[in-house]
């Protein structure tokens, strides 16, 4: 197991890549022609932005009371919430066996499961 903190930058510095792709070379193209358009600024400034939304959430109330779904990639490298329904009490969780990226991995059974619970959901 890398340090802790390091396996996101370890994954990045690899030479060459550690499993199958997750998607073709013409999905990628996709990506690629977006970010050479536009940058990666609007992805990456929701983390910059991290302070501001802090200050900006302090006086709203944490607690989600409405019906959610939560879909979970098993092998994501990021953990699963253990205190996800403290704040959100009435999430659903699907888990599949995927990583990160679940609609690019599972986008059957992404879709099943949204639809799923939409309907499940519909009043």
């Amino acid at each position: 197991m890398p340090e802790p903190g390091m396996m996101m930058i370890n994954l990045a510095k690899a030479e060459k890549p550690l499993g199958d792709p997750i998607m073709s070379e013409s999905e990628l193209a996709v990506y690629v022609s977006a970010f050479e358009t536009s940058g990666f600024t609007g992805g990456i400034n929701w983390y910059r932005n991290l302070d501001q939304n802090w200050h900006l959430l302090a006086d709203v109330h944490p607690i989600i009371q409405h019906p959610t779904l939560m879909i979970y990639g098993e092998q994501d490298i990021i953990p699963k919430s253990e205190n996800l329904t403290d704040f959100v009490p009435n999430a659903e969780v699907v888990s599949l066996d995927c990583g990160h990226c679940i609609q690019q991995e599972k986008p059957e059974e992404t879709n099943k499961a949204i639809l799923k619970w939409l309907e499940q959901h519909n009043e």
